[in-house]
């Protein structure tokens, strides 16, 4: 055993004689002379990375960069294994800014969206018609102008009876009821004899007549019941003229004058036109609201006395410079849009709307006065332009 430690031990003294004798005679291989030929890490797995660094750092990227980063440079020293030689630092080349963290230069974004600024996909593509469709699809083209829109608000209404022409029919004197003539839901005249009574003090019988047209809405006696001068036996309505009530929220009260028109569209869709004649001082105590009063005159069964309605009544009117039927407007692409005529045929021009009511829009900007624009049929130009697939931003910058 001791011998074969003791050759082990020359073994190793020999090695070490001639790594001694070959280091730094460039043929050695050790961790040490790697490091200073290659001037680089001797890890496993990252020999070379700095000296891969200082080769591309030898690369003329940027004079400019240079001249910049030279001084700077110059001060820096570089350390390769165990010898210190000055050394000049790699030329940095500048980076790109990035402000937005993205990760992507910004001036790479700023150079594509200059590549296609201002540019056109090409000719607008319009919808071209003879002279035949043109009159079967019924076009017709106006020239832009001004006009009054008017702001419209819909409140709750009541359609009621008309005091003023109806009537309560009582006796004139406690009697006794001979005969009864008429019965509720009848159409009488003026001076129609509704009942026959007798008077119980003259035993003198007397007839009792309507004192004005209408339709009997309420009935309340029989043969041979003794009434007194104090009680309802008839009522008659003249029901071609009515009462609608409009409920009023108190915010609104300062803006509706007398005589202003009001639009009064019953549940089934039907509509009876009538003027504010009178409006409430009070607050109602029970819902809050004002009552504006309208007449209606030859109004429907759908407005009869009890029905609930809605009343529309324009509160706000504005003078604007453009102005255009509803039925101009189209909607292409979640934008609206009115057709215009081109060369190219009827195009779509983007347009930003304002006030509007039941028939007119403002056009705030898109159509200029005295431009002219499709009036009627736009919606059969916008059926044409998505059926045929055309793209209604064809030809617009960006």
């Amino acid at each position: 055993m001791k011998n074969v430690l003791m050759v082990f031990g020359l073994l190793l003294a020999g090695i070490l004689v001639v790594e001694a004798q070959t280091c730094g005679t460039g043929d050695c291989e050790c961790a040490s002379c790697l490091a200073k030929k290659e001037g680089g890490f001797t890890l496993p797995g990252l020999q070379g990375l700095e000296k891969q660094e200082n080769d591309h750092a030898g690369h003329d990227h940027d004079v400019q960069a240079e001249e910049t980063f030279a001084p700077h440079a110059a001060a820096h020293q570089h350390v390769a294994g165990d010898a210190c030689c000055p050394v000049a630092a790699p030329a940095v080349e500048p980076v790109p800014h990035d402000h937005d963290g993205d990760g992507i230069p910004d001036h790479d974004l700023h150079d594509d969206h200059d590549d296609h600024a201002g540019h056109d996909h090409g000719p607008v593509e319009g919808i071209k018609l003879t002279q035949e469709m043109f009159d079967k699809i019924g076009i017709e083209v106006r020239e832009a102008a001004g006009g009054t829109v008017a702001q419209s608000s819909v409140f709750p209404a009541e359609i009621k009876l008309n005091r003023d022409t109806s009537a309560s029919i009582s006796p004139r004197y406690a009697s006794i009821v001979r005969a009864v003539y008429a019965e509720i839901g009848d159409e009488v005249k003026k001076g129609s004899v509704l009942a026959s009574l007798e008077n119980r003090e003259t035993m003198a019988v007397y007839k009792l007549t309507a004192p004005n047209a209408g339709v009997i809405i309420s009935k309340d006696l029989a043969v041979g019941e003794v009434v007194g001068d104090d009680k309802l036996l008839f009522e008659v309505a003249d029901l071609s003229s009515v009462w609608a009530d409009i409920s009023v929220f108190p915010q609104y009260q300062h803006l509706l004058r007398k005589g202003m028109p009001v639009n009064f569209i019953a549940r089934d869709g039907c509509v009876a036109d009538g003027q504010i004649k009178y409006i409430s001082p009070i607050i109602s105590h029970e819902t809050r609201t004002f009552t504006a009063r309208c007449i209606l005159q030859d109004a429907r069964d759908d407005f009869t006395p009890g029905a609930f309605v809605r009343a529309k009544i324009k509160i706000k009117s504005i003078d604007a410079a453009v102005v255009v039927p509803r039925e101009a407007v189209q909607t292409l692409d979640g934008e609206s849009v009115v057709f215009v005529p081109s060369p190219n045929g009827f195009i779509p021009e983007v347009v930003a709307l304002g006030l509007s009511d039941d028939r007119h829009v403002e056009i705030v900007s898109g159509l200029e006065p005295d431009e002219k624009y499709v009036a009627a049929g736009a919606f059969t130009l916008k059926a044409q332009m998505v059926t045929s697939g055309m793209d209604p931003h064809a030809g617009h910058g960006h």
